[in-house]
């Protein structure tokens, strides 16, 4: 190949030991920009420029560097191989501010980004600004691991904070990933010395002079930076529209769907899926006379059932639908000027007026949406009124009933002459944000704060003029985009680069804009109504092209559009158009020639967030095609070109995400989408070794929930010690001379470990000991004790509360369990309907000290569910409740705090003694809480003194990274059972809490008496406890010996309603107030300092993808 003079002029030298490939990659650069259309040229123009200034860094050129990979980045703003580039670049060249700008940046487009977290904490170090660099380098390291340059960038930032036993960690982790580091033994002997360890450090000063190559030539601070993140990377190509698209066209089909009825009905409209069957039906008004229900049958509509009342002389404006009481079943809401209407809808489409019932009488309202806004699985209402055009914020209680929450919900009181409302997650922060027009100024962005309200923020500075919105992601970069029009003109928003833009859309008489994609290629299109319709292809980058006349769509009446309904409606895969026209009736405009691309449909199920899904985003990705969208409306159709399967697909619920891969693309079917079931917070799992594994046993600290709410203002208070049955000796023997256990955080949460002992109880045979230890309503917490019990009464018949037996299930324990028989919604997780059991022992022998001793489960609902629950004053006070029968069918309450499991699997004790009265014969325990009794046997308690309980601290301890087990595939009746031989790197959730916890290795000190000096152990870590066998006492002759564990702590999980429950702070102590957690400082303890040297690990806010280990 011969190249032109002036491109050998150009050509860069290839530096020694780069040889052939640095040519061939310049080669290839050149014979990229040939022969290419006009299509491909912003995408040509952007990998030309990256691999040039790839080629000029590769060299050491950065100067030359530098230019290049400015121009990439101008060219694609939210490109983070771009970024990267640059911030390398940047580091290179001794600009530590802008390469840390430009990787944080980075950072917000991929936050596993190992590269871009490692050149940050390069050029934190190079500022001197150490804490920094070390929670950039923290979360370098937990992506990848085996980067030696990691360590030794970590070890000095930790030196340099005074952190010498960590820095001496990372030094010592450097050397066995690269012995002759040259540097590394002499960054040792360093901090050994620092950290009073001067033979050590010595020694190790002594090895680098071995180590240290004769003739190195002078290092600077780039020689030890390099490493793989260092090296700049080739551009990834992603997909882009095609300009040519496909051949779409709109026709008339309203004949055929609607026959000679089209002129009766009206908007405003919505589509109605009403038994969840695919057939995409209308809700429309049919004149004055009321609303109606329009099946849909192979696209032909005919009227379904009664027609549906409605207030005569309204204008209505908006038809809102969505299952408002998690039923399954979706439900309308119609908003008009001076009164509105809420119908609840089941089976076919039979339907309730329940304007009044919902507490909606009295709404009126010109435009609303609904959303999650309390974070309790049921959909809130937001409402702009038409006299003053003030924002209304509804909140739902369950069961369709609305209570107006405006005055705490964050609204600006002022907000007045209000047009319009969108919702999505503008920043990417996983909470959705309400944005508001006005009509006499720019949107008002409404940002949602985790555990707080709505706080009205600004969006950048631009022209977003125009209160006719629509959102979404437009140009693909998985940031959501904000378009406001007017009349002449609508504004774009590119919100993840911010980025204004004005095109050139000019709809008379503007009242929708609406994004579709027509032509199923993935790419959201502008849909323009007012007085008729314009339709503006994406062709990427944020540029529309108008195809109004291409498609036909010009063809439709000049009339005022009072509302459309975009669906698939005949069933061949392409989103159809329904057309209100005022004075017209409706206008159905049928796709031809978008099938030809194909169209993925979703339907979602919520468990636990609402049950329509809507609000949570949906990312779709094949090869280099990407699609990323927040489900503001039903039905869920998504255009993915020519894919007859995708090979990812993810739905990011509110909770946990959940993902399918190898995804066949059916167009007219909708896929189900279930949202998982799966804890993200509870507590600590505990495993013992049981001769041939770690075996898990049952969970920890339950009672003791750190800011954990049970309504809107009442925090749960906790006890923060409990005693947990290991096993006896068979179950619990020691390996290798020791006992040991396994605690784990595996859940969304942070373990706060104050003390761990081994209690050791001997005690004579044909008895059994427990703990008192369980979850109480509330305080007092009495402390726990093991009581030995013995005398047991034979459980002669035991009932459930319908008169079935349950006798046979209760005797022994056996994983054959009384179980509720019915369970609230999934939204109510933790909650049934009431349940329990009469038992019969027989006449009770009252004078004696009688103690009930019950196993079995509890679930946990969590902060979301309790504050739900909250919200229904009809539900029943959950914990377990005993009563006696006196005479025949006549019960009365016995005076006992009955308690529940704190978890799963655990006994727990009622003592009885004093308090049955004479002729007492049965018991009868019933509960609204889902829990699951396996054994319930009545004892006599033995207060002779001849149980012997020794408490042991252990001997050795060492917290470590582990991960997140597998969970058992169990029947409902059992618990939740982690498998640990099955280990997971990652976690499913996106969000951890954040902050400084404790360094891996030994906490002896922290975790050996109760006095505030806490172990804090983050998501994926686990901690061992090892007890030599040779420091417990004999056991005397013909005893029986078992084992618990007892801990002293609290948990805190991350669910929305736990206060600051995305961060590890504030730290409790013994003595505080439940209810002011977060609000009433830590005082100064004397562990602090004790705290202060082990709490030197960070753990970053967004859950990391780790590398396979």
């Amino acid at each position: 190949m011969i190249l032109p003079t002036a491109l050998l002029r150009e050509t860069p030298r290839v530096a020694p030991g780069l040889g052939w490939f640095a040519v061939a990659g310049w080669l290839l650069l050149l014979a990229a920009g040939c022969g290419k259309s006009d299509r491909a040229a912003g995408t040509d123009e952007f990998t030309r420029v990256m691999n040039t200034g790839k080629n000029y860094y590769d060299q050491g050129q950065v100067e030359k560097a530098l230019p290049f990979f400015e121009q990439a980045v101008q060219l694609a703003p939210s490109r983070p191989d771009a970024l990267l580039n640059l911030a390398n670049a940047h580091l290179l060249a001794g600009d530590a501010t802008n390469a840390l700008r430009r990787a944080e940046e980075a950072l917000s487009y991929d936050r596993n980004l190992a590269a871009a977290y490692y050149v940050a904490g390069c050029a934190h170090l190079r500022l001197r600004q150490f804490e920094d660099a070390v929670k950039a380098l923290f979360s370098a390291r937990d992506l990848d691991p085996t980067v030696a340059a990691v360590h030794y960038q970590l070890g000095r930032a930790q030196a340099e904070l005074g952190n010498y036993d960590d820095a001496i960690a990372s030094f010592n982790e450097l050397i066995r990933l690269e012995p002759k580091h040259p540097v590394a033994h002499y960054a040792l002997g360093q901090a050994l010395i620092r950290a009073g360890r001067q033979d050590e450090g010595l020694k190790a000063l002594e090895q680098h002079q071995t180590v240290m190559p004769k003739d190195a030539p002078p290092a600077t601070a780039a020689t030890y930076e390099r490493c793989k993140h260092t090296q700049a990377r080739a551009p990834e190509r992603l997909e882009k529209p095609d300009p040519r698209g496909i051949a779409v066209t709109f026709a008339d089909a309203t004949a055929a769907a609607f026959g000679a009825d089209a002129a009766k009905y009206a908007g405003p409209l919505a589509v109605l899926d009403y038994n969840r069957d695919d057939r995409n039906s209308l809700f429309v008004r049919e004149g004055t006379n009321g609303f109606r229900v329009l099946a849909n049958q192979a696209g032909k509509f005919a009227p379904l059932g009664e027609l549906l009342p409605m207030k005569a002389g309204i204008t209505f404006h908006q038809v809102i639908t969505g299952d408002l009481n998690n039923d399954r079943y979706d439900d309308v809401i119609v908003l008009g000027d001076t009164a509105s209407h809420a119908f609840r809808f089941g089976t076919n489409a039979t339907a309730r007026d329940l304007t009044r019932a919902s507490g909606l009488g009295s709404l009126v309202g010109r435009a609303g949406a609904v959303l999650d806004l309390d974070f309790t699985g049921k959909l809130d209402l937001l409402a702009i009124t038409p006299e003053a055009t003030r924002l209304r914020v509804l909140r739902n209680l369950g069961n369709m009933y609305f209570v107006d929450a405006t005055a705490t919900s964050g609204v600006p009181a002022n907000l007045t002459r209000a047009r319009q409302i969108v919702v999505d997650d503008w920043n990417n922060d996983d909470l959705l944000d309400v944005i508001v027009s006005h009509e006499a100024a720019p949107p008002l962005l409404l940002q949602k704060v985790r555990g707080g309200p709505l706080v009205p923020t600004n969006f950048p500075p631009g022209r977003l003029e125009g209160p006719v919105l629509a959102i979404g992601d437009v140009n693909g970069d998985s940031r959501t985009d904000l378009l406001a029009g007017g009349p002449n003109h609508v504004d774009l928003l590119l919100g993840g680069i911010n980025r204004f833009s004005r095109l050139p859309i000019a709809q008379p008489g503007l009242e929708e804009l609406r994004l579709v994609d027509f032509d199923n290629d993935g790419w959201l299109d502008i849909l323009a109504l007012g007085a008729g319709a314009q339709l503006w292809r994406n062709v990427g980058d944020g540029r529309f092209e108008s195809v109004t006349a291409k498609t036909k769509l010009d063809q439709l009446p000049v009339a005022r559009v009072q509302g459309v309904a975009a669906a698939d409606f005949d069933g061949d895969g392409d989103t159809d158009l329904v057309f209100s026209l005022e004075g017209q009736g409706l206008r159905l405009l049928r796709n031809d020639g978008g099938n030809a691309n194909r169209q993925l449909k979703l339907r979602l199920i919520g468990n636990r967030s609402n049950a329509n899904g809507l609000g949570i985003r949906i990312e779709i990705a094949s090869a280099s095609f990407r699609v990323h969208r927040t489900v503001q409306a039903l039905p869920i159709e998504i255009g993915v070109g020519r894919r007859d399967q995708i090979d990812s697909l993810t739905a990011r619920w509110f909770d946990l995400p959940f993902n399918i891969v190898d995804v066949k693309v059916d167009p007219k079917r909708a896929l189900e989408v279930p949202e998982p079931i799966l804890p993200t917070g509870s507590c600590p799992y505990l495993y013992a070794w049981d001769g041939q594994r770690f075996q898990f046993v049952t969970d920890l600290l339950g009672s003791a929930p750190l800011g954990l709410r049970v309504a809107d203002t009442v925090f749960a208070a906790a006890d923060p010690r409990e005693h947990v049955w290991l096993g006896d000796e068979t179950q619990f023997p020691p390996r290798n001379g020791r006992h040991v256990v396994q605690i784990t955080e595996e859940l969304r949460e942070v373990l706060y470990l104050d003390e761990a002992k081994l209690v050791v109880v001997d005690h004579p045979p044909g008895t059994e000991v427990h703990t008192t230890d369980k979850f109480r309503p509330g305080p007092p917490f009495p402390a726990g004790e093991i009581w030995t019990l013995h005398n047991r009464v034979p459980l002669r018949a035991a009932t459930r509360l319908d008169g079935s037996d349950c006798t046979d299930l209760l005797q022994v324990t056996d994983d054959r369990r009384v179980s509720p028989h019915r369970l609230r919604i999934p939204q109510l997780r933790g909650l049934a309907e009431p349940h329990g059991v009469v038992l019969d022992f027989g006449p009770l022998a009252v004078e004696k000290p009688l103690v009930l001793a019950l196993t079995g489960w509890l679930r946990f609902g969590g902060g979301m569910a309790n504050v739900a629950a909250s919200h229904h004053p009809e539900l029943p006070f959950p914990f377990p409740q005993l009563e006696v029968e006196t005479t025949p069918d006549r019960w009365q309450p016995v005076d006992v705090v009955a308690g529940a499991p704190a978890g799963k699997t655990k006994s727990i004790l009622i003592d009885l003694a004093g308090k049955l009265p004479p002729g007492a014969h049965r018991l009868r325990l019933s509960t609204a809480f889902e829990i699951h009794w396996d054994r319930i046997a009545l004892f006599e308690r033995r207060l002779a003194d001849d149980t012997r309980i020794t408490r042991l601290a252990p001997d050795r301890t060492d917290l470590h990274w582990r991960g997140f087990s597998e969970f058992a595939d169990l029947d409902w009746t059992f618990p939740l059972t982690p498998v640990y031989d099955r280990v997971f790197q990652n976690a499913p959730w996106t969000i951890t809490p954040v902050g400084w916890c404790t360094r891996y290795g030994p906490v002896d000190e922290l975790v050996a008496r109760e006095d505030n000096a806490l172990a804090l152990l983050n998501g994926g870590d686990e901690l061992t406890l090892e007890f030599t066998a040779d420091r417990l006492p004999p056991k005397p002759p013909g005893m029986l010996r078992d084992f618990f564990l007892y801990t002293v702590g609290w948990d805190k999980d991350a669910d929305f309603h736990v206060e600051l429950g995305w961060q590890v702070g504030p730290l409790p102590w013994h003595g505080m107030n439940d209810q002011h957690y977060g609000r009433e400082p830590r005082p100064a303890l004397p562990a602090d300092e004790l705290m202060r040297r082990y709490t030197t690990r960070w753990v970053a806010q967004h859950t990391l993808k780790r590398a396979t280990r």
